[in-house]
């Protein structure tokens, strides 16, 4: 989904999309309410997202079938275009930030040979000749770190090899690492790192036949699962559509019209939960001391299950990290609310959102501008 995936407050999803490299927005920095006019758009949602040096990368179905773009963060004017054949539900950047990576239901990606996880040079914007990755069913989620390109999604196998819902290949090759031998009972929907850890959210109960209740970690200097086994958010919070770690919390998106954080030593959530009218289906930590969750919820919000201080929200809205409270000044109206927003990145002074919408408020009234949005800092 989202969110791509990453210490997400310093720069993606994915989706996706995670750690993000690069001061994405300045300390506590306030984001405003009205997008700003976008000089292109795509003909296609936008599923994932990842940033870095002044460009955006998006993938989706931005024809209408599926592809890769890059813009210009500064202007927002188009740099370039890659076809695929299908859906790109996720994006991540080599640590040198010479390749980027995608993941997603494709086949082909600018009519090469690619089984649902393609490389890119970014140099040329070219397939990588060569790479060996591949993955039988979608690709949701990548990160990358060091040169280990970490996979999650609808997946059964890797390199051939059965290994349900997530995976490792060398980011350089594209052959599995078959050192990283985790499988899930079901889907792995979102991958964050952390140091050495990766967390991982989904719709799974069981990790390597362990209870675990769509949440778990991964230490990847031991390649052992750890002893974090957090309570479900919510009874009806049986899929985690994304997460993302600011070191200290696992924040997640459910598709039990819910947002949540659990603390990554103790497992226990540190405020109370975050209900709506829809589900949850992106997070984002910009580093400006809130959370951000994106989804299909169409008017309100609320803290708390009981439904009380509700909030009027459409498709966004940010909740303050410290105490878990709704952030009531930023409340954009975005049309249109289902399936609603995917990812989020951020770049020097904007927000961007993109998902599968109509258009945002502006003015009183829908500019129906579709897929992708950007709110500049105030």
């Amino acid at each position: 989904m989202a969110r791509t995936r990453r210490l997400a407050f310093l720069s993606t999803a994915a989706a996706s999309v995670a750690i993000v490299f690069g001061f994405a927005a300045p300390a506590h920095a306030a984001y405003q309410t009205t997008p700003l006019t976008l000089p292109w758009h795509p003909a296609g949602p936008v599923h994932s997202s990842v940033s870095r040096d002044g460009v955006v990368y998006l993938g989706g179905k931005l024809d209408g079938i599926g592809g890769i773009a890059a813009l210009d963060a500064a202007t927002g004017n188009l740099l370039w275009q890659v076809p695929a054949n299908s859906d790109v539900r996720a994006l991540a950047l080599s640590d040198d930030g010479t390749r980027l990576y995608a993941g997603g239901s494709f086949t082909t990606v600018d009519g090469q040979a690619s089984t649902h996880v393609a490389a890119l040079d970014l140099p040329g914007h070219t397939v990588v000749a060569g790479w060996k990755g591949r993955a039988a069913g979608m690709v949701r989620d990548l990160v990358v770190s060091g040169n280990t390109l970490y996979l999650a999604g609808k997946i059964t196998t890797v390199d051939g090899v059965a290994q349900r819902g997530m995976g490792a290949v060398d980011a350089t090759t594209g052959l599995r690492d078959a050192s990283f031998a985790f499988s899930a009972d079901n889907d792995v929907l979102a991958l964050a790192l952390t140091g050495s850890r990766l967390v991982i959210s989904g719709s799974f109960t069981q990790v390597n036949g362990t209870p675990r209740a769509s949440l778990a970690s991964i230490d990847l200097s031991t390649d052992t699962l750890t002893g974090w086994a957090p309570s479900r958010l919510c009874s009806d919070c049986t899929q985690y559509w994304d997460v993302q770690t600011d070191g200290t919390n696992a924040y997640v998106a459910t598709s039990g019209n819910a947002g949540g954080a659990f603390n990554l030593t103790t497992g226990q959530q540190p405020w109370r939960i975050i209900r709506g009218d829809g589900d949850f289906q992106s997070v984002w930590l910009p580093g400006d001391g809130k959370v951000y969750y994106g989804g299909h919820f169409g008017q309100e919000i609320w803290s708390g299950a009981a439904k009380v201080n509700v909030i009027t929200a459409s498709v966004v809205a940010s909740v303050f990290i410290a105490n878990g409270q709704i952030d009531t000044a930023w409340t954009p109206k975005i049309y249109k609310t289902y399936p609603g927003c995917w990812t989020f990145t951020s770049t020097d002074g904007k927000l961007w959102v993109g998902g599968d919408f109509g258009g945002e408020q502006v003015n009183g009234v829908n500019n129906k501008k579709p897929f992708l949005a950007a709110y500049p800092v105030v």
